[in-house]
């Protein structure tokens, strides 16, 4: 009865002590939802989800209240979990913000339903309402910010696609609304980056490159012809993207604005894809101009040079690409070394324009050499690996085939700048003073003597421009020169969607990121620089790709090398049967005959040779494909089953040990 008694009391005490348990779980996830929702500890390599220094330093410098309105529609979240999760992340992420801000920031949340104030209030900021059935009913995901003068900055709609920049975003609302004032930047372009003139008008769909439109949303973009003769007041940022046919008046202004301490950022390219593969200049043919753009004169004086007929390649970092072999029969994939995916390896961390950047992706690029003229220091931003090499503009003009340029390439074992920072005091480019105004010809002679006050006009502002001519630099240069314009393209750096009737864009290399950085820190608002690019999510195995790429190269050769004989074998085969004496006979002599049947074996024995290779190199990628998953799928389990059996082993051996030292007692 007493032992029946004591099983009894220790089964009530189980089940008190697993009531309590629950009791005290649902308690402490209650309390820690409250009292530790802004705890996180963020193990990632890069403190993906941790708020960083400078959103703090934002939040702490603001010197008046602002106001941010999050609305967003709870039927979301019913209906689509994962995005209702996203808006808690959101959320946190807000109050997080708002919390640190001593009540200079106020939060405000709304969940607009149909025909409510709220909806209409979110229309009249312009959020982007999202219909979700046939009766017309929208939700709405986003953001509105308000400062005390009321100036308004949004994000229409919270896109997952976005979850990397979500930091940057709403720090960068809570500057913009802080320091409202935003910095003139001056842009001279040859591309259509800011789209059609009818989009630009706002009476067709916005074209506009993603990059241009981001560049609106933190500056004051005042665009500049190629004829300008002064930079605008207020300018202290020139952006030059593809500048071609650029007159020396321009030249002229652009220098003596160097020199006079302002901030240049320049994108040149011996051969931009993305202009070749304009619609326009497909159908006409080869643009005004040609496909490369420079800036000799200017480069010249300061001391680098980004030669013309040189396209800049790395076989280490070459993307892979699918192209079909010489055969035209199937597709092979290569690593067309003009097209880089460069990682950190080649991204110079020192400076703040490129510190956070951990890929950025190229497209034919030139490269930047240092001369021994000129007086500005260069320092490479980025660069390939010593892998890199070049190939002459001539192997991608017309049709592209890659096969043949990745044949063609020869590393130069030594890495080559794409992007560079030239700082210091320079000479002037134009030594002898502003060019002077081109005299009028006979004819029209008598239209200058009618605008005779014209003349004097534009005689004493050459006097005037003389008169102010710098021989040198009076302020210290800061000029960013990339030998590449296709980086800035959409296709380079992100993969776009739709959403409602918008465009948006997931980013898949920190192209924009490295864009924007520079023209912050040309401007001297480099507050949020560091937040871009936080927490990629791509985390490539490179020493899986140097692996990879080494297993290739040993068979790439041999490869080559089969390609040219069989194509040299097929070319004397065809001039053999198609030999004019041959024709004329009716029966071929023994040693014709011969011949042929020599040179069909051989093109026979080449092909099998050329398909061995290639099934060597498959196998080999294969194999090493499979030896790696093997590692990574059951190394790490069995590493946890081999520790677990040696700790029981461990635990059985002590407890033997005691149950022998009992019995010896």
């Amino acid at each position: 009865m007493a032992a029946m008694e004591r099983h009894r009391r220790r089964s009530l005490f189980a089940r008190l002590a697993l009531a309590l348990l629950a009791v005290l779980f649902v308690a402490g996830v209650s309390l820690s939802d409250r009292l530790l929702r802004h705890a996180r500890l963020d193990l990632t390599e890069e403190g993906a989800f941790t708020l960083a220094k400078d959103s703090k330093r934002v939040v702490k410098e603001i010197d008046e209240p602002i106001v941010l309105r999050f609305y967003f529609s709870s039927r979301i979240a019913r209906e689509v979990p994962q995005v209702g999760v996203y808006a808690r992340h959101v959320r946190d992420l807000l109050e997080e913000f708002a919390a640190l801000s001593d009540g200079r920031i106020e939060l405000r949340i709304f969940d607009p339903e149909p025909f409510t104030d709220a909806e209409d209030r979110a229309d009249s900021f312009g959020l982007q309402g999202l219909p979700v059935d046939r009766t017309g009913e929208r939700v709405f995901f986003g953001l509105a910010g308000t400062n005390s003068t009321d100036d308004v900055e949004l994000i229409p709609f919270f896109d997952e696609a976005r979850e990397r920049d979500l930091e940057y975003d709403i720090a960068r609302i809570v500057h913009s609304l802080a320091n409202p004032e935003r910095p003139a930047v001056g842009l001279i372009t040859g591309l259509p980056i800011a789209g059609s003139p009818m989009s630009q008008s706002g009476r067709g769909q916005n074209d506009a490159w993603a990059i241009y439109n981001l560049l609106l949303a933190s500056v004051d973009v005042r665009q500049i012809i190629s004829t300008a003769t002064s930079v605008p007041e207020g300018v202290d940022v020139v952006v030059l993207v593809h500048p071609k046919r650029l007159t020396d008046e321009t030249l002229y202004a652009l220098d003596q604005f160097v020199l006079r301490g302002g901030k240049l950022l320049v994108f040149v390219d011996p051969h931009s894809e993305g202009e070749a593969q304009h619609p326009e200049n497909r159908r006409r043919g080869m643009p005004p101009g040609g496909l490369a753009s420079n800036l000799e004169r200017l480069f010249a004086a300061w001391g680098i040079e980004v030669p013309s007929g040189e396209l800049a390649g790395d076989s280490a970092l070459g993307r892979r690409v699918q192209v079909p072999d010489r055969s035209r029969t199937r597709l092979m994939a290569v690593d067309y070394p003009l097209w880089l995916g460069i990682d950190r390896r080649g991204i110079l961390p020192g400076d703040s324009i490129s510190a956070e950047l951990t890929l950025l992706n190229f497209a034919s690029p030139g490269h930047i050499l240092a001369t021994e003229s000129g007086g500005a220091a260069v320092t490479p931003l980025v660069t390939t690996s010593k892998a890199g090499g070049t190939v002459p503009v001539s192997l991608v003009q017309g049709p592209i085939d890659p096969l043949a340029v990745v044949h063609a390439f020869e590393p130069a074992e030594q890495p080559l700048v794409l992007a560079a920072r030239l700082t210091g005091e320079v000479d002037t480019a134009f030594p002898d003073g502003p060019p002077e105004p081109e005299a009028p010809d006979e004819g029209d002679k008598a239209a200058a003597s009618e605008a005779e006050g014209g003349d004097e006009e534009e005689k004493a502002a050459w006097e005037a421009l003389k008169a102010a001519h710098l021989a040198r630099s009076s302020a210290p240069m800061d000029v960013v020169a990339v030998a590449d314009v296709d980086m800035l393209a959409d296709p380079m750096w992100m993969v776009e969607g739709t959403m409602g009737d918008g465009r948006v864009g997931q980013a898949v290399a920190d192209n924009a990121a490295f864009f924007l950085n520079a023209v912050e820190n040309m401007t001297g608002r480099d507050d949020l620089v560091s937040l871009r690019s936080r927490g990629s999510f791509q985390r490539p195995f490179t020493l899986v790709e140097d692996i990879r790429r080494e297993a290739e190269s040993k068979h790439r050769a041999k490869e080559r090398e089969l390609l040219d004989r069989l194509e040299e074998a097929l070319r004397r085969l065809n001039e053999l049967e198609r030999d004019p004496a041959a024709e004329d006979q009716v029966v071929l002599t023994t040693t014709q005959t011969d011949s042929l049947k020599t040179l069909r074996a051989d093109v026979v024995r080449l092909r099998r040779e050329l398909r061995d290779v290639q099934h060597r190199l498959r196998r080999d990628v294969e194999a090493l494909t499979s030896r790696l998953e093997l590692v990574n799928i059951a190394l790490v389990p069995a590493l946890v089953a081999l520790f677990a059996l040696v700790v029981a082993y461990v635990r059985r051996a002590r407890r033997r040990a005691v149950q022998e030292g009992g019995r010896a007692a």
